[in-house]
């Protein structure tokens, strides 16, 4: 079975957690988890959530650094077979995964949406007719329903009617690209984009004002047409990468840190960037700043973890990205380095408010 990203998962330990990536190390798979029970380990720093008839708190990556540290120190010594540390890299960052035999129920985004859709309409909530009805207008573009899904609250039941998101998948990233073409141009008279007063709002959340010209970020992200409202409500579209066309295998490279550092680039190649972990291929590379032993490193790839940074640049734009070089030494072919913003670690110290990718205006 193939575990795609951003499929959600229910563990033998009642942990709710979501797919992070879509290649996975043997026997386990890389997850956030989201919802996590309050019997071993809580924080009245994170929020709270009744869920499957128990107390949760909801892992929030932004909520004050310290106490996050600590609520990740209890949880490791709570689930330390939901901690891995990877061969692959020389010293691994901190990721979260689900040993196979702990997995309760995996929910697929795809068979999801397809009960969904096969529902009659008056046994319907307002909520799921919303989707319903979003998914009616984005099928308008020669996409078939096979290639949707929907996940997060609404996939798993827990929803707020007028207060939860509409979470979309899209399998496929040429797929993910058409739809987003069509999008450009398609109307609907209950289809919204954020505004740009909308995008400033985001812009002040979580110190994006403090990297970032506001001009620029908002230009940037308002173009993108993954993002809007419909019937008033919010809704995200996510691509997923089908087993064929992942943009890297898990255990063909091996990850050597070379420090942290700055670099900026010329972007040649977008088509990852709408996945996670994605990637931006850049060239003409220049250390900016950081530590000494980064300096002159002809780094090619811009990787993250965060879909903040998804679709952030196109082709023959100049980026500068913020984070952990890293040396790739792949089995076959030669080796490489990149710059890596977002690995979970990077929110438990200052890393949080220094790794990012901007768009220069230059």
């Amino acid at each position: 079975m193939h575990f795609y990203e951003s499929s959600v998962i229910t563990t033998t330990d009642g942990l709710h957690c979501q797919v992070y990536g879509n290649e996975h190390p043997d026997d386990k798979i890389l997850v956030k988890p989201k919802y996590i029970p309050t019997d071993k380990i809580s924080s009245d720093s994170l929020p709270y959530r009744f869920i499957s008839g128990r107390k949760m708190n909801r892992l929030d990556l932004w909520t004050d650094k310290d106490k996050l540290k600590q609520y990740i120190d209890a949880f490791t010594k709570a689930y330390p077979e939901y901690i891995f540390k990877s061969p692959m890299h020389e010293k691994s960052p901190l990721f979260f995964v689900i040993p196979k035999k702990n997995i309760e129920r995996a929910y697929s985004p795809r068979v999801g949406l397809a009960e969904l859709m096969s529902m009659p309409n008056k046994d319907l909530d307002d909520h799921l007719r919303k989707v319903v009805d979003l998914m009616s207008f984005l099928l308008k573009n020669d996409l078939e329903l096979k290639d949707f899904g929907v996940t997060y609250s609404t996939l798993m039941g827990h929803y707020s009617p007028n207060m939860s998101d509409i979470n979309i998948v899209v399998y496929g990233k040429d797929k993910f690209w058409k739809l987003m073409r069509y999008l450009q141009e398609a109307k609907h008279e209950n289809l919204k984009w954020k505004t740009y007063e909308e995008w400033e709002q985001f812009y002040k959340k979580r110190n994006r004002h403090m990297i970032h010209k506001k001009e620029v970020y908002i230009q940037n992200m308002y173009r993108k047409k993954s993002e809007g409202f419909f019937k008033e409500t919010l809704f995200i579209i996510f691509a997923v990468e089908n087993p064929d066309e992942v943009w890297f295998k898990w255990g063909e490279e091996k990850y050597n840190q070379m420090g942290i550092a700055r670099f900026k680039g010329t972007v040649i190649d977008n088509k990852d960037s709408i996945v996670r972990p994605g990637c931006y291929e850049i060239t003409d590379t220049e250390f900016i700043d950081g530590d000494e032993s980064c300096k002159g490193l002809p780094v090619k790839k811009v990787v993250f973890y965060s879909r903040d940074y998804c679709m952030l640049a196109y082709p023959k734009e100049k980026i500068e990205a913020s984070g952990v070089v890293e040396e790739i030494i792949p089995k076959k072919g030669e080796k490489y380095y990149r710059v890596v913003v977002g690995y979970f670690d990077a929110y438990l110290s200052k890393r949080r408010d220094e790794e990012y990718i901007r768009v220069l205006d230059d």
